[in-house]
């Protein structure tokens, strides 16, 4: 069989790239580079384990491959090749022949239709620590020479890694063992105080439910004492008490899950005379001739499922005193305590070391970082998968995100084949639909850890579970949270049904505490180097033709282009002083207000990309003179897309429930780029409210989140920029002049492309160039057009109206319909021609919205719903936003100024939104819609 070497030198680096607590992990990836090299699936992997003292099965593959687990083998035997095998270390080929060989292989063999195998031991460091089994069901030479040889050295090339992984692996669960020793332990030694308490008290016992696979409990003895040593001898070999109806006393008051259904044992509970109860163990309650007893619940009062049952018993008929019953309830109560701490104190040890270890690595990325969390919570917990969702906002709601829709991990997930794919979540409550819901979003929304014992139970109910594969049983799920903001959720499942306990939750809010402000800086880190990456590409495109670049690539040698040039390294230096002094938290620097940069100009002449040189400098000196790796945050927004409390959102940020669909916190751009800069477009379209926190903020850098009483700081340098005419829209009253003032002690003003015709030739051949590389597809980059002559003149006598942008629209055309490699003056004509024929008549755009929104209320008056005539076409980008608001705005003026009056007016509900959830989430959908997504 030919190899496939690359992917068998794929299944070496990714074992080697794992850590130690991703053991399951490197048996997967052993499995299938086995498969690789051998072609057969049939595979068996034994590794040594010194807690049992056995060969333990840890992977098995092919038919029958659970029951396969279930056997083990000695470490030392002759009687069993696998032993022999890992004693030698020596490869060997079995043929089973029914009279031949060892009872136990023959056995083996005939149990699990063997007819041949191939043996190889796991060899690390000189030492035995497993053996991998290859079996095929036929009889005759499984693999040949080469493929032994090449088989034997990939196994050797891993076995270190592996070793590291089951000595931790093994390591964890002797201690889980211990501490339930422990736990038993400390539970006996309380049972024999109890005993002493009160005279009449002749057997004490301790029961704790045990859950079976098929997801039923029964109450088994942690601990039990007598001072007379046959009662409780007797008492313990009287086994598990059923909870099945009808089969124990105990059974009727919990059912068999171990919750309690009657709600007088949600109390202690006396019983006077257990010879005239139905008994499980009466003959043995009859032979230690034990009468009384009370019963002590302890159990979870959110779920009602008992954690530990306190029984105490007499020997004659006795009513106990309220100051005993007081005692043993007392007593009842720690006793749990006693088990929640014994254990849970070692394993939240462990955790804070593995965590601040981890902490303590070069973790320079997200995703990988987020991986390592997840893999230490999963083995230390136990749990079967898990994952870690990152909160992202979309379309202006959050979601909750392990991959995107490509499959790239942005989150965090490990054991893959139980999680192939997981989709985004909505974050949510009771108000997202049943589809919607998930526990992970609802873990986000709410704030507060959760964890469900029986999946199907929850779907059934319409609860919150998203079942990502059949298997899983039960889950649990805690947000990471940061600066009173859910940042992420980390999510574990268990194939075992009520797998989870409140220790694993403390362990998991543990690490939420050790990693949030990490986690935090990370993410913070992530985006500020897309930001800026996208940034850079802005100024890092420079066209070998032109020698007119300065500074970033600022293009030309006119005067007014020059001066752009001087602005920006004049004011950068001073202005990186200040950054300096918050780097430092020099906080008294903030008494002077914060600094601000003007930018004027006509639409399309360039504002944002004078943006993009001045911060690429600025950010050339944080990175020069304070963190050589880092970058200086930065953040963009346009005032013009937003209203009202979504523009007040977008800059400071809102509390959780401060406007319909603020289902979370969420940080303003203001607080996201602290310590950096900030580019607030189209400044003279701010309302009122916005432009009175602004002049307050940039005042002291002092502000409060929409619907928030706390006051919170930030330091930015604020660059704002219009098109307005400010002055003239001070004398209107629809800009503040006192904010004009603040905004405008650095100003300068970007020049129309009219202005600086002289920079035209270098523009276009700049612009032409970067259009070619990006439509270019497998054309080579040495065929790239160039402008002749004519064609620059002819571009430089144009009177432009949209400045950069009409520019470029008309290379872009003349790039698409070129005649040849070399673009002429007939191509700039009818470029130009084209963009003519297709100009709008002035108010063109004004009446097309005009009979657009009068066609869609036709519509809806026909007969069709607001989701048919407006929410679908607009989703498809068949309608503009303009439209949609003419809409709402003519609606408005026939139904009446509140929205449940515009949403019945346009048939977005159609019945009852107080009496109605339906009807209820649909207004909030309809409402959503058209202030987040439409932003009216």
């Amino acid at each position: 069989m030919e190899t496939p070497q690359p992917q068998l030198v794929a299944c070496t680096e990714r074992i080697a790239g794992y850590g130690k607590e991703n053991l399951e992990e490197m048996l997967h990836a052993l499995a299938e580079g086995v498969r690789l090299v051998t072609g057969q699936d049939r595979i068996r992997i034994y590794l040594e384990d010194l807690t049992r003292g056995v060969l333990a099965c840890v992977y098995a593959s092919g038919p029958l491959a659970g029951e396969i687990r279930e056997v083990s083998f000695p470490i030392i035997s002759r009687d069993a090749t696998v032993s022999s095998v890992f004693v030698a270390q020596y490869a060997t080929d079995l043929r089973h022949e029914p009279a031949r060989g060892n009872a136990f292989d023959r056995g083996f063999a005939e149990r699990f239709a063997i007819g041949t195998s191939y043996l190889l031991p796991i060899v690390s460091q000189g030492k035995s620590i497993g053996v991998v089994c290859i079996d095929r069901f036929q009889t005759g030479e499984l693999l040949t020479g080469k493929e032994k040889a090449l088989l034997g050295e990939f196994v050797t090339s891993v076995a270190d890694r592996l070793d590291f992984a089951r000595i931790y692996h093994q390591q964890l669960l002797l201690a889980r063992r211990v501490e339930e020793y422990k736990k038993r332990e400390a539970a006996s030694f309380m049972v024999q105080s109890a005993v002493r308490l009160i005279d009449k008290l002749v057997l004490a016992s301790v029961l704790v439910p045990q859950t079976s696979a098929d997801g039923t409990a029964r109450l088994t003895v942690l601990a039990s004492h007598s001072e007379d040593p046959q009662i409780g001898a007797r008492y313990e070999e009287g086994g598990e008490i059923a909870l099945q109806p009808g089969k124990s006393l105990v059974s009727r008051y919990l059912d068999d899950r171990a919750v309690i259904t009657d709600e007088r044992f949600l109390r202690p509970l006396f019983i006077p005379d257990l010879t005239e109860q139905s008994l499980q163990r009466r003959a043995i309650i009859e032979e230690m001739a034990l009468r009384s007893l009370y019963m002590v619940p302890r159990y979870d009062p959110s779920s009602r499922r008992l954690i530990c049952l306190g029984n105490y018993f007499t020997r004659e008929l006795y009513r106990f005193s309220d100051f005993e019953m007081g005692l043993l309830q007392t007593h009842a109560e720690m006793v749990e305590r006693v088990m929640n701490e014994i254990g849970g104190e070692h394993l939240e040890i462990r955790v804070l070391a593995e965590i601040t270890e981890l902490l303590q690595e070069r973790n320079e990325e997200l995703s990988p970082f987020l991986t390592k969390v997840l893999s230490k919570a999963t083995e230390l917990i136990g749990a079967d998968t898990g994952s870690i969702a990152i909160v992202q906002e979309r379309d202006g709601e959050k979601w909750l995100v392990v991959e995107d829709e490509n499959g790239t991990i942005v989150g965090a997930k490990n054991k893959a084949w139980l999680k192939k794919y997981i989709p985004p979540f909505r974050i949510g409550g009771p108000e997202l639909a049943p589809d919607e819901r998930s526990l992970t979003g609802y873990v986000a929304w709410s704030k507060q850890p959760r964890s469900i014992a029986r999946v199907e139970e929850e779907q059934q109910s319409g609860g919150f579970h998203r079942s990502m594969h059949e298997l899983i049983r039960s889950e649990i799920a805690v947000p990471i949270v940061c600066d009173d903001e859910v940042i992420a959720v980390i999510c574990l499942n268990s194939l075992k049904p009520a797998y989870f306990t409140d220790e694993h939750t403390r362990i998991l809010q543990i690490i939420d505490r050790l990693t949030s402000r990490h986690i935090s800086d990370l993410q913070r880190i992530e985006r500020l180097q897309s930001e800026v990456t996208r940034l850079k590409s802005d100024v890092a495109y420079k066209d070998p033709q032109i020698s007119s670049y300065r500074l970033g690539n600022i293009i030309g040698n006119s005067r007014k282009a020059q001066e752009i040039v001087d602005f920006i390294e004049t004011v950068s230096g001073p202005i990186f002083n200040r950054i300096t002094l918050w780097s430092k938290n020099v906080l008294q620097e903030a008494t002077i207000g914060l600094p601000s940069i003007l930018v004027l100009g006509q639409t399309g002449a360039g504002k944002e990309f004078f943006f993009n040189n001045l911060y690429n400098k600025l950010n050339e000196m944080y990175r020069e003179k304070i963190n050589p790796s880092g970058q200086l945050p930065v953040k963009k927004t346009n005032i013009a897309a937003y209203s009202g409390e979504l523009t007040y959102s977008e800059l400071f940020g809102h509390k959780k429930g401060a406007f319909t669909g603020a289902y979370n916190d969420r940080k303003g751009i203001l607080e996201e780029a602290a310590g950096g800069i900030v580019f607030l477009d189209e400044i003279g379209d701010a309302d009122p409210k916005t432009q009175v926190q602004l002049l307050r903020f940039l005042d002291n850098g002092g502000f409060v989140r929409l619907g928030d009483n706390q006051e919170r700081y930030s330091r930015v340098l604020l660059v704002a920029a219009t098109n307005r005419d400010l002055m003239e829209e001070i004398r209107k009253g629809n800009f503040r002049e006192d904010l004009y003032h603040r905004l405008s002690e650095l100003s300068v003003r970007v020049p129309s492309l009219n202005e600086r015709r002289e920079d035209i030739p270098d523009l276009a051949t700049h612009f032409l160039g970067k259009l070619y590389r990006t439509y270019r597809g497998d054309e080579p980059k040495e065929d790239a057009p160039i402008l002749a002559g004519d064609a620059k003149r002819l571009l430089m006598n144009h009177h432009y109206e949209g400045n950069i942008r009409e520019l470029r629209s008309i290379l872009l055309r003349a790039l698409f319909f070129r005649t040849g490699k070399v673009l002429t003056a007939d191509d700039i004509r009818r470029a130009l021609a084209a963009g003519m024929r297709e100009a709008p008549a002035p108010n063109a755009a004004e009446e097309l919205n005009e009979r657009l929104a009068a066609e869609i209320i036709r519509r809806i008056e026909a007969g069709e719903t607001f989701w048919e005539a407006v929410y679908e076409p607009y989703s498809r980008s068949a309608i503009p936003r303009d439209a949609v608001r003419l809409v709402i705005e003519r609606s408005k003026a026939a139904a009446g100024g509140s929205m449940p009056q515009v949403a019945r007016h346009l048939k977005a509900v159609s019945g009852d939104m107080e009496g109605n959830d339906e009807e209820r989430k649909r207004f909030f959908r309809f409402k959503n819609f058209l202030y987040k997504t439409v932003k009216i």
